[in-house]
């Protein structure tokens, strides 16, 4: 985007008379020194949002919970059924059943060896001992579930772009640290080599400059490198195209007093997450023992019966039927029993995953918090270096002017300056990391 308005911006400017050429000069120059079409966090985390394959595996998700919970509700409606039938009888068979007192002597009675039949049967289950309800009830626990796990996954997809933009921002800081780093030593290797010329400084001092130098000049190019693989990260992760330049963050170093309440901990998703998976435990329970209880459902069936014998026209008897059946499982060589066994397992699995996610959750808290106070400490000790170890470099470079310092001493000096330096924005970027850390925890990503 930025290179494609700059191809535009030259374009015109080459097209222009002389009059417009200054001003679009200026107005060149004014949108290279301010990156106006870089690239916002906010942007990042809304594309991610609408195009990452996780959250849209998390609607799927959603989706499919949905279907099986109008399957469960309907299935309490029973169905409605065609059926048909053909079969050869070795002997004739009547087409309907024959009341004995309707025969007699004189009467005659319909039969036939190709027996065809239709029609339409009606199943409804009117006592399961509550089984049907109880998977309604898992249904509604299960959506609930899926919900929840999709916002924890809009979460976790919000800390991952914050954190990834972040060691990016760390990384083209430090980029910048280190070019002026380069030009200082650059500007060093100048003027030993006009001393070693003039035979005032000996060739050593330009050999370990020149070393310096190199080093440095490599430092950059790794972390030109590392940008590069972070920037094709965030463009992967988020879809969001090509990335070219990053808008700065306000990073404010303050301090922060975060507690952890009891009572705010059920308010998570991740805790509301395992609350479900025990009330789903308790329901696969009671669905369990309902199914030792009798089962009634109700059959009804209406059709015809045709005699195929006879074309034409076709013999036909309707019949019609309804009844109610009963199933009651007595004795299962323990089935059921092992059955209800293994969900009250499931259930007491489920109570100790939600401890055991208390105390990890406490753990992580504590680090996050942790993390953020050194952080804060790192910066604050890194600053206040920077700024004596500035003082000193200026020292020692006049110091080595003057022919009173040596060049290793300059060299140190300035070494330690640019360490100071780097430290510092490591620090402050590490602090605002720690900072999306703990909001990804309390899950507040999205406020």
């Amino acid at each position: 985007m930025h290179k494609r308005l700059l191809d535009i911006l030259q374009n015109y400017l080459e097209s222009s008379p002389p009059s417009l050429a200054r001003p679009l000069l200026l107005l060149t120059t004014l949108f290279l020194a301010n990156p106006v079409w870089a690239t916002s966090l906010n942007e990042l985390v809304q594309s991610g949002l609408q195009h990452n394959s996780l959250i849209k595996k998390s609607d799927l998700q959603i989706e499919l919970t949905e279907a099986k919970r109008v399957e469960s509700r309907a299935k309490r409606f029973g169905e409605f059924d065609m059926v048909g039938s053909y079969t050869h009888y070795n002997s004739p068979r009547t087409l309907a059943p024959i009341v004995p007192s309707a025969l007699s002597p004189t009467s005659s009675v319909d039969t036939t060896q190709d027996l065809f039949s239709t029609g339409m049967q009606y199943s409804v289950p009117l006592f399961t001992g509550g089984a049907m309800e109880r998977q309604v009830d898992i249904d509604n626990i299960a959506m609930q579930m899926s919900q929840s796990k999709k916002r924890l996954s809009r979460e976790e997809l919000i800390y991952n772009i914050r954190s990834l933009y972040i060691s990016a921002l760390s990384i083209e800081e430090l980029i910048g640290s280190q070019e002026g780093y380069v030009e200082a030593l650059s500007e060093l290797q100048d003027k030993i080599t006009y001393g070693v010329e003039l035979g005032k400084r000996a060739k050593i001092e330009l050999l370990k400059a020149n070393n310096d130098l190199t080093q440095a000049m490599g430092s950059v190019a790794k972390s030109k490198s590392s940008l590069k693989m972070l920037t094709h990260t965030l463009q992967a992760l988020t879809h969001y195209g090509t990335i070219e330049n990053l808008e700065p963050l306000n990073v404010q170093i303050v301090s922060r007093h975060s507690s952890l309440e009891e009572s705010n901990l059920a308010k998570l998703e991740r805790f509301r997450v395992q609350e479900l998976e025990i009330q789903k435990g308790s329901k696969l329970v009671k669905k369990v023992e309902a199914s030792s209880k009798p089962q009634i459902a109700l059959n009804a069936y209406i059709g015809h019966n045709y005699d195929l014998d006879q074309f034409d026209p076709f013999e036909k008897e309707q019949l019609w039927q309804i009844g109610l059946n009963v199933k009651w499982d007595i004795f299962d060589f323990g089935k059921t029993s092992a059955k209800l066994q293994q969900v009250k397992i499931a259930k007491l699995q489920a109570i100790a995953q939600n401890e055991a996610t208390t105390e990890g959750f406490k753990k992580l808290f504590a680090k996050a918090i942790n993390e953020i106070e050194t952080a804060q400490t790192n910066y604050n000790t890194s600053e206040s270096q920077y700024q004596l170890l500035q003082e000193t470099e200026k020292i020692e470079k006049a110091r080595y002017d003057a022919g009173v310092a040596t060049l290793n001493d300059l060299l140190l000096a300035t070494s330690k300056t640019e360490l100071a330096k780097s430290q510092m924005i490591q620090s402050k970027y590490a602090y605002q990391n720690g900072v999306f850390y703990l909001d990804y925890l309390l899950e507040r990503g999205e406020r």
